[in-house]
């Protein structure tokens, strides 16, 4: 995906996911992969929460596209974040549903995708107001946690513990 440098122009970004392993709710990153486990799928039957399966896969292709050394995870697929290709100001990399503060005007910001416009925004926790976030305006945030490990900050009020 293209999204806007530092000096407004386009540049690639790495696809990355990160989500809570199934197993014991740590944070694995990687490459996320969903798929229907049945082979055959008769034409009008529905998919079933059991035959899906949602899984980060890590480190899966050598430069030959090979496969070598896969790990796989399953995954909850309600925690599954995609990476926006941007870091705050201590170099942190800054994951959808994330909770920025932002350092300039003392706020603190939900990072929401949004698809209509085709891109990452900060969503004020008060106002509900979105800004769109780039990356020669990422140094002015510091990620403070997220929705899931961290659902007090959706209240506001608190501070960056960094």
């Amino acid at each position: 995906l293209w999204s806007e440098d530092s000096m407004g122009g386009m540049s690639m970004r790495e696809i990355l996911f990160r989500a809570k392993r199934a197993d014991n709710g740590e944070w694995v990153e990687g490459y996320y992969i969903y798929h229907i486990k049945r082979t055959i799928c008769p034409i009008g039957d529905s998919v079933k929460p059991e035959d899906e399966q949602h899984v980060i896969m890590q480190d899966g292709f050598s430069d030959w596209n090979m496969p070598r050394n896969t790990v796989v995870f399953d995954i909850d697929p309600e925690t599954v974040c995609q990476y926006t290709g941007l870091k705050d100001m201590n170099g942190n990399l800054i994951w959808e549903n994330d909770i920025v503060e932002d350092k300039r005007f003392n706020g603190f910001y939900k990072i929401v995708f949004r698809v209509r416009d085709g891109g990452w925004y900060v969503e004020n926790i008060k106002s509900g107001a979105l800004f769109r976030i780039m990356e020669r305006t990422s140094y002015q945030y510091e990620r403070c946690g997220n929705i899931f490990d961290n659902p007090e900050l959706l209240k506001g009020g608190i501070t960056c513990r960094n």
